[in-house]
């Protein structure tokens, strides 16, 4: 007998963690000892945005601007994972706001393992 499941969130091989911040952003910097290394040890790529950089934040920007298109509502960190944001992007979820190493990677494996499902933080800079 063939047992059948409910699709979840595509290979974490194939997604990447957007991190959208800004160098001045205490809760941004509060979060950069430890984000990259929680993502990247669940197989996902990593990208940090920084918003204040024409170059790297005009990459980006489509992504950013598809989940918060007025960006009235957006705190920082924001946390966008998504597949393929060089391309035809997709995004499967998010995490706002700053918060510690264990609840980031809880609410990360919770995106990876139920798909999108919003997650904020306690601590957001506005």
């Amino acid at each position: 007998m063939i047992e059948m499941t409910s699709p979840k969130v595509h290979s974490s091989a194939q997604l990447t963690l957007l991190k959208y911040s800004t160098h001045d952003c205490p809760a941004c910097q509060g979060m950069a000892p430890f984000d990259a290394s929680v993502a990247m040890s669940m197989g996902l790529s990593f990208m940090d945005v920084d918003m204040k950089s024409p170059e790297i934040y005009g990459r980006y920007r489509k992504i950013l601007l598809q989940q918060y298109p007025l960006k009235r509502e957006l705190g920082l960190p924001t946390y966008l994972l998504v597949e393929n944001p060089e391309g035809g992007f997709m995004i499967h979820g998010e995490i706002s706001g700053g918060m510690p190493e264990p609840a980031f990677r809880d609410k990360l494996r919770l995106l990876l393992e139920e798909g999108v499902v919003p997650q904020r933080g306690d601590d957001t800079c506005d």
